[in-house]
């Protein structure tokens, strides 16, 4: 056993300098990918480069998870940040990490409206179709033997409404940007899962009722016009407090997805915890009960593809842009681990939602 496996298979013990003093505190041996693989479920996280030569953190994935997506090393911003000029070293070294370590790869993502300045400069049809097609044809091409599913589109609709984003691709291409990106995708990689990926459709509110019409909308015309679409993401980002899910909702969603031949994809689960003063009746606990509802109603009602959480550990999270001020009640992301590598009670929902399937 080499030292990464060692030291992520030590159940709930205590790494100690020389001193004595606590270095970390490392979760049980026995994660969720065991579970995952039993019942033949894709469940993944988020991954930052930092995570993967980290031994302790490292050993969180390998124990956990079955598939990674590079949070941010796949998007436009870190790809071609010059036009025609790529990038792909900090990408190389994540795919390198999943394939030694048996691990699938879902790429996150190809057309997104927060794109290099350069992009957003674009003022014509004919060159913003052409970068398209170059930067699709260059990413997927380039992994084609290594992730089989990408967000093809991410966030068309506008975040709190239903209604398409107003971005350069829109502007110059019209609605049909998004039919375009997909057949760009497939001809780069025909094998492919492709993904349409958006915000709050698992939420409750009439906003958000209407921002599922509008996906499945979008998704009947890409159909009725043999657009290679396998799936639409929910990111299920959750801010209790303020946000609760909509099973009935979710469900009804999920279900005429699967009626189409459409599956689903959980893409970025976590959780935040910035609001919990306007809900005295939330707990520590109902994170497990977060976790678990969104992927049970996912599993029981769609055609459920893959449950990706957005990283595994607070600890070696980013600080949260949201958080204010030193009197804030979270400065990160809510994960599987907290800032002490200690499983919260996400890991058991988790864990339920996968054993009930």
């Amino acid at each position: 056993m080499n030292r990464r496996r060692f030291l992520a298979s030590i159940p709930l013990a205590l790494l100690y300098a020389n001193a004595g003093h606590v270095l970390a505190q490392v979760p049980p041996a026995k994660g969720l990918r065991a579970l995952a693989d039993s019942k033949a479920l894709r469940f993944g996280s988020a991954i930052d480069p930092q995570n993967i030569d980290d031994p302790i953190a490292s050993g969180i994935y390998i124990d956990n998870v079955n598939s990674i997506t590079p949070r941010n090393e796949l998007k436009w911003n870190a790809t071609e940040k010059r036009p025609g000029v790529f990038s792909f070293k900090n990408a190389d070294l994540m795919v390198a990490f999943a394939r030694k370590n048996n691990m699938r790869v879902y790429g996150h993502t190809l057309i997104w409206y927060r794109v290099p300045e350069w992009v957003s400069d674009i003022t014509d049809a004919k060159t913003i179709q052409a970068a398209m097609n170059r930067h699709i044809k260059q990413v997927v091409t380039r992994y084609k033997n290594a992730i089989d599913a990408w967000d093809v589109v991410n966030e068309p609709l506008e975040y709190d409404a239903p209604v398409l984003r107003d971005c350069v691709f829109r502007r110059l291409l019209g609605d049909d940007y998004i039919r375009m990106s997909f057949d760009m995708a497939h001809q780069a990689n025909p094998g492919a899962t492709l993904v349409l990926n958006e915000t709050h459709l698992e939420k409750k509110s009439d906003v958000f009722e209407q921002k599922r019409a509008r996906i499945l909308k979008i998704v009947e015309d890409l159909v009725a016009k043999k657009t290679p679409i396998n799936a639409v993401g929910l990111q299920a980002h959750f801010r209790p407090g303020l946000d609760r899910i909509d099973p009935e909702g979710m469900g009804r969603f999920c279900a005429a997805l699967k009626d189409m031949g459409i599956g689903v994809f959980i893409t970025e689960l976590d959780a935040s915890c910035h609001f919990l003063n306007r809900d005295k009746s939330f707990t520590p606990t109902s994170y497990a009960d977060i976790f678990s509802d969104v992927i049970t109603v996912a599993a029981e009602r769609g055609d459920l593809k893959g449950v990706t959480v957005w990283g595994m550990s607070e600890k070696y999270g980013e600080p949260d842009e949201k958080a204010a001020g030193p009197d804030a009640a979270c400065t990160k992301r809510v994960n599987l681990y907290d800032e002490n590598n200690a499983p919260r009670s996400a890991v058991d929902g988790v864990r339920r939602a996968i054993e009930a399937m």
